[in-house]
């Protein structure tokens, strides 16, 4: 489970950085890339974090290994996980509410690990089931925070360089946010790279 994640992430690392070398060209590969990876976590987390296959549920001797810490916090960041690969997606392609998904998933992987560390230091958890949390809560934490501290016109300056007038769209959008010509002009911009 673990080897499909790490091949997911160094997909999606490595058409990130196609991405921005060569433009819009590796769109639609790389939101099928953070889609499927979202998804994986999503339904797989609990298979993941705990180190199992589906047929070990089907084992009594590999069940009684579960308590509901374990079986709660993987389904739970799983979850959470997936929200903050949707996020990074939204702020790759700047769709609308794009800074607040950022934040949010900032702020729920900091609580996640805040009552991680909390829950530990009371009940003294493995520490090698933890490690995975902080290890991928510290990665996407540091990217999502990263995403939030650059400045959204830069960001777009560099993501749509060959396309000045999505640019262009865009900052006369978050200028003038009511007014429905600037929306249908982004709108519009944004329906080229489909």
């Amino acid at each position: 489970m673990k080897r499909i994640e790490i091949i997911g992430i160094i997909i999606a690392g490595i058409l990130i950085v196609l991405r921005l070398i060569f433009g819009t060209f590796f769109n639609a590969s790389l939101m099928v890339m953070l889609v499927l990876l979202s998804i994986y976590y999503l339904w797989f987390g609990f298979f993941l974090f705990n180190n199992i296959t589906h047929d070990q549920l089907f084992s009594k001797p590999d069940r009684h290994k579960f308590n509901i810490f374990n079986i709660s916090s993987s389904i739970i960041m799983g979850v959470v996980y997936s929200f903050t690969v949707i996020s990074i997606m939204f702020a790759v392609f700047f769709y609308s509410k794009m800074n607040l998904m950022l934040g949010l998933s900032f702020f729920i992987i900091f609580l996640s690990l805040t009552f991680s560390v909390i829950y530990d230091k009371y009940y003294k958890v493995d520490k090698q089931y933890l490690f995975q949390f902080y290890i991928r809560s510290a990665i996407y934490g540091i990217i999502c925070l990263f995403l939030l501290l650059t400045p959204v016109e830069r960001r777009a300056e560099i993501l749509f360089r060959d396309h000045p007038e999505f640019v262009e769209a865009y900052k006369n959008y978050r200028e003038n946010p009511e007014d429905p010509e600037a929306e249908e002009e982004l709108r519009k911009q944004r329906n080229r790279f489909r």
